[in-house]
């Protein structure tokens, strides 16, 4: 059972896609308004059309724009949104969601009855259990999860769409981390959290903007939040295919065993696991700078809104 008078501030992160929103907007309020009061903040990620499209919506008394003064990317526009509500907003819980139309407003309310019974405070995340987008996609979004289990040694089931009660927003926004990938974030910082089951919508208006290139991008951000365990990981797997390389090098070099073919073909192996390694780590410390001490959101997310 929901409380009647707890308070949702609805976070969504839009770039050019202000024509879903009238859509969405009337998804939320007939999910919403029967079982708690709600407000609703766009992060407006420094989009340069959908202008007419914004100046109508800001007539809707139940919203608030946000505007970017430059483009910075989904995941820092969640959490300036969240820095935002926490320095200047009150609330009972910030409902975070995309604002394409996949994300299913009427899941919203699981959340909520989940978090009102929860007898502790945390992050309740709407694990996709079903996807909409092309099967290339969903082979590439199943081997992003695969990865990021061998990697990192945790499962992750979930996006953006959660519900973050008041008293951890704070502690969410100190997380430098959440620069880079939201969901991976919690993950990493041991936020208390709790997945229940969605089923993912499809999308509005326009074509999706998560492509697969978008994907790898997005993985490797959330890869990078893990940087300490995957580079131990790596280390001992690049350690281990050396290891069987030199052996086998090794071997050839007494003249025990005729491998010459099998040689040549450990050392190509061997030059190209090491060339890998450099690479993917050279990303992942590029990925990871945006997640250093100094860039905490709470402490300068003022700095992007116009």
């Amino acid at each position: 059972m929901v409380n009647k008078n707890t308070f949702i501030y609805v976070l969504i992160p839009i770039f050019e896609d202000f024509a879903c929103l009238p859509i969405l907007l009337n998804k939320i309020k007939n999910s919403l308004s029967s079982i708690a009061d709600y407000r609703v903040l766009v992060i407006d990620d420094g989009s340069y059309n959908g202008l007419h499209d914004k100046l109508l919506l800001n007539k809707d008394s139940s919203l608030e724009i946000l505007t970017l003064s430059k483009n910075v990317g989904h995941q820092r526009s969640i959490a300036i949104g969240l820095c935002y509500l926490d320095r200047n907003k009150d609330f009972d819980y910030i409902l975070v969601m995309d604002g394409d139309g996949e994300d299913n407003p009427q899941d919203a309310i699981n959340l909520i009855r989940t978090a009102e019974a929860s007898t502790e405070d945390k992050v309740i995340f709407a694990r996709r259990d079903t996807r909409s987008e092309p099967f290339s996609f969903k082979i590439g979004y199943l081997l992003y999860r695969l990865f990021f289990r061998i990697l990192t040694g945790d499962k992750i089931k979930f996006g953006n769409f959660s519900l973050v009660p008041r008293s951890l927003v704070d502690r969410l926004t100190g997380i430098p981390d959440i620069w880079n990938h939201y969901a991976a974030s919690i993950l990493s910082s041991k936020i208390p959290y709790e997945e229940i089951s969605s089923k993912r919508s499809g999308r509005i208006h326009g074509r999706p903007k998560m492509n697969l290139t978008n994907l790898i991008l997005h993985g490797m951000s959330a890869f990078s939040v893990f940087l300490q365990i995957i580079l131990f990981r790596l280390f001992l797997l690049v350690s281990i295919v050396n290891a069987c390389g030199l052996t086998l090098l090794f071997i050839e070099s007494l003249g025990v065993l005729n491998i010459n073919k099998f040689a040549n073909i450990t050392s190509i192996i061997f030059l190209m696991t090491n060339l890998m390694f450099i690479s993917f780590i050279s990303l992942l410390f590029v990925l990871s700078n945006r997640s250093l001490a100094p860039c905490i959101p709470k402490t300068f997310w003022h700095h992007f809104i116009k």
